[in-house]
């Protein structure tokens, strides 16, 4: 990863992280009505601003500290936490993934130079990736399990 087109890609993504968390959060709401159910809402949040704290942010936490330390291996630890944890609060590898999409979705709308949206492109890829691997493994070994 070209070190200069990532720190460009972080810089761009933190000066724009609420508006591209509160797009994502509410695409992802729209179309996953049953999220709603997941959020813990709080009296001074609606929904969207939920989902935004809790789901976007994060991952735009982890994408930037990917960016800055240039460092894809660092989404496994916390997407395989995350696969252990939320399906048990009714996340699914479906609604994580069109997030990954959707959010690199609303990147490819920031002004990015053509390093930076490779840049880009590549740790969508690594993130979906990575995605499949947690979720076949996880599902093989459950199935091992019951066997």
């Amino acid at each position: 990863m070209d070190e200069i087109s990532a720190t460009e890609l972080a810089r761009q993504i933190e000066q724009h992280r609420q508006t591209i968390a509160e797009r994502v959060a509410g695409r992802l709401l729209r179309a996953f009505p049953e999220l709603a159910h997941t959020l813990r809402l709080e009296e001074q949040y609606g929904p969207v601003e939920r989902m935004a704290e809790v789901s976007v942010r994060p991952l735009s936490d982890l994408i930037r500290a990917m960016l800055l330390f240039n460092a894809l291996e660092i989404a496994e630890t916390e997407l395989r936490w995350a696969r252990g944890v939320l399906p048990r609060w009714g996340v699914s590898y479906e609604h994580t993934t069109t997030m990954i999409r959707w959010y690199f979705e609303e990147v490819g709308r920031l002004p990015l130079s053509p390093a930076a949206r490779a840049v880009a492109a590549e740790v969508e890829q690594h993130l979906l990736s990575l995605m499949i691997r947690l979720y076949r493994s996880t599902e093989s070994h459950q199935r091992t399990v019951a066997v």
